[in-house]
């Protein structure tokens, strides 16, 4: 009798393992490994994309230690992997962003400069510090400037979201959200780089800090955070237009969340919502080939794809392939190059932080456990 227990034992644990990883093979999307980070593994750094570059600046390695080194990613050239991609390289030489240390903190590109401000920071006795200044970055010399902060009436502000679009022929920055020490917000901001100033755009939804935004055809899609309400994680999801009227700016999208009992297409959306994950653009083959918005990290290990010709998010294959290290990672990095290639990385999860940086295949289905070559 023993014999024929055991012998059913590993029967249905075998059926179990076959349909736990044909689950997960039914998955698309190939995650590759890309070269290391590296200096100190750290969570919530700024970022932002100058044509070719991801820049990574300051975040912090724990037990409250802000760093305010820069370090730029190149994903093209270095090292080869075993397919014949590139592995990327990283350059070293760049000098230390000159305002405080901080993480939390936002950053976009605009005319092939980079911006990064607000974020959360200490003063001399260690004491919390919520920042609304503003620094801009050139490449051509490796240098820094500051700029025009956030109006007083913003207030300082960590885990806000940022991005850049263009109104006619002129590319403006915009931040919005995040927490104030006391207080989630709403407000939204256009900075000028013309005239170096900001002014207030016309707010929706509800207040959020730790949310992501990606940019596809020159409209930013907003979604995710954390909140006051009883959740605790947003479910909406907008876009943002900025050439339409002042008033049909913002677009409210479907809840990202099983919330339609009459339709089917959001059963599977419990696993949307997160806060302090990461948002990138990855091209796809499907539909003659289309850019796509991603989200991954935060509270949850999965991965996204959204197709905003018909408002319709599908799961992707786990970061990173389901490998036994794949966490839930909170404050990772990501960049949406030029070419339609989407990068993630980095990033913490409890006391423990990342140094690697992966790239996101979409459109194959080949992946492995281990992408650690």
């Amino acid at each position: 009798m023993k014999t024929y227990k055991w012998f059913f034992l590993i029967f249905v644990s075998s059926i179990l393992i076959s349909c736990n990883r044909t689950s997960e093979e039914e998955l698309i999307g190939d995650w590759q490994s890309r070269v290391q980070f590296p200096y100190s593994p750290r969570a919530f750094a700024a970022t932002f994309v100058i044509g070719n570059a991801g820049y990574v600046i300051g975040g912090t390695n724990g037990n409250k230690v802000l760093l305010n080194d820069v370090l730029a990613f190149n994903h093209e050239g270095g090292l080869q992997d075993i397919r014949g991609n590139s592995k990327g390289s990283w350059g070293l030489s760049l000098k230390p962003f000159p305002g405080p240390a901080r993480q939390q903190a936002v950053g976009f590109s605009l005319n092939n400069y980079g911006y990064i401000g607000t974020g959360w920071s200490y003063d001399d006795e260690r004491e919390d510090v919520l920042r609304r200044d503003f620094w801009r970055y050139n490449p051509a010399d490796d240098s820094w400037e500051e700029i025009a902060p956030l109006p007083e009436t913003a207030k300082g502000r960590r885990a806000a979201v940022a991005f850049a679009l263009k109104v006619g022929d002129i590319e403006y920055g915009y931040v919005g959200c995040g927490y104030d020490g006391e207080n989630y917000l709403l407000d939204f901001w256009r900075y000028d780089p013309v005239h170096d100033e900001w002014t207030q755009e016309e707010s929706v939804g509800t207040k959020k800090a730790g949310a992501a935004a990606f940019v596809i055809d020159n409209r930013a899609y907003i979604c995710n955070g954390e909140s006051a309400s009883a959740a605790g994680k947003s479910v909406e999801f907008l876009m943002f237009d900025p050439n339409a009227a002042p008033e049909k700016r913002w677009t409210n999208l479907r809840t990202m969340a099983n919330s339609n009992p009459d339709e089917d297409y959001d059963d599977d959306y419990g696993g949307l919502a997160r806060s302090f994950g990461v948002a990138y653009v990855a091209w796809t083959q499907e539909m003659g080939g289309q850019l796509r918005g991603h989200i991954a990290g935060g509270n949850t290990a999965t991965n996204w794809e959204y197709n905003h010709v018909e408002d319709l998010w599908t799961q992707r294959t786990t970061f990173y392939n389901n490998n036994r290290s794949s966490v839930q990672r909170e404050g990772m990095i990501s960049f949406s190059f030029p070419t339609g290639r989407g990068y993630v990385g980095l990033g913490r999860s409890g006391v423990t932080y990342y140094d690697d940086m992966w790239e996101f295949v979409p459109s194959i289905d080949d992946y492995t456990y281990d992408d650690n070559y």
